[in-house]
């Protein structure tokens, strides 16, 4: 394992929301290596086995993707697995995503490894373990959890993302980001913190953790190299508005009890988003 001092060299902001070039970095850091803020063990680049890889491999390629927009003539997709908070005008109650319930199989499969990945935090990240877990546990009904022990209710699955210069958002302060890398057929798809001059390579079967919520990171251009390509992106986390969750029994109350208000402001041609707080 090597060890890695993170020393900023240069303010990345006039970055953001620009696609990484080659230019905004000088190393490439392609072995297990574990990242390091004056001696403190704040992040982590390694790569897991082959028999773990290739379990969520048959997951990752075998969902049922919500298709976006092409990436230089690649399809981007994206499955989400887990515990959702509420979106008010969407989905206005805590819940499981519809591909919990529908891929039964492929959450089994994605959830399996959280019990590694919280193994890869207690040897290598003990104190952000420590702190992480408690924060679930204080914040996080246990009707959300499809994993006890681990700090992680939800699972994105994000295929050809070639994501621009961005930080994190929505997840508990202070968390890490979780992403776990498989790939085939592309070129490209470094992850760039361009406030340090380097990039992870992000090759096949490698898990990156690291304060995506505080340092700069996109990814690069990916280029397919034969067909069916794919750069599978595993991200596990949790967002900071699960605290928010009632019991999901109570949930439920809840949300028929907001639709009935919705209706009746709808029958008195008010707006049915506006509901007076008691």
């Amino acid at each position: 394992m090597n060890t890695f001092e993170l020393n900023k060299i240069k303010s990345g902001d006039n970055l953001l929301k620009q696609t990484p070039k080659k230019e905004d970095y000088s190393l490439i850091i392609n072995q297990d290596t574990l990242f390091t803020k004056n001696g403190v063990n704040v992040g982590l680049y390694i790569k897991i086995s082959k028999e773990q890889s290739n379990l969520i491999r048959a997951a990752s390629l075998n969902t049922k993707y919500i298709k976006g927009s092409r990436t230089r003539g690649i399809q981007t997709q994206s499955s989400i697995f887990g515990s959702l908070p509420r979106i008010a005008r969407r989905n206005d109650y805590c819940r499981f995503s519809s591909q919990t319930k529908s891929e039964k199989s492929n959450t089994s499969i994605l959830f399996s490894f959280l019990p590694h990945l919280t193994e890869i935090y207690k040897k290598y990240l003990p104190k952000q373990y420590d702190r992480d877990i408690e924060i679930i546990n204080e914040n996080v009904i246990d009707d959300y959890l499809l994993q006890k022990k681990a700090p992680f209710t939800t699972a994105n699955i994000n295929v050809n993302h070639a994501i621009k210069y961005h930080r994190d958002t929505g997840n508990f302060k202070g968390n890490l980001s979780n992403v776990l890398i498989l790939r085939d057929g592309i070129e490209g798809g470094q992850l760039v913190f361009p406030e340090y001059g380097f990039a992870l390579a992000q090759e096949d079967s490698y898990l990156a953790i690291f304060d995506g919520q505080s340092e700069i990171h996109g990814v690069m251009p990916i280029i397919k190299t034969k067909e069916n390509p794919y750069r599978a992106s595993i991200v596990y986390y949790t967002l900071e508005n699960m605290k928010h969750c009632y019991p999901f029994k109570m949930e439920l109350e809840r949300l028929q009890n907001v639709a009935s208000v919705r209706a009746n402001r709808r029958a008195e041609n008010q707006d049915p988003t506006k509901i007076k707080k008691s």
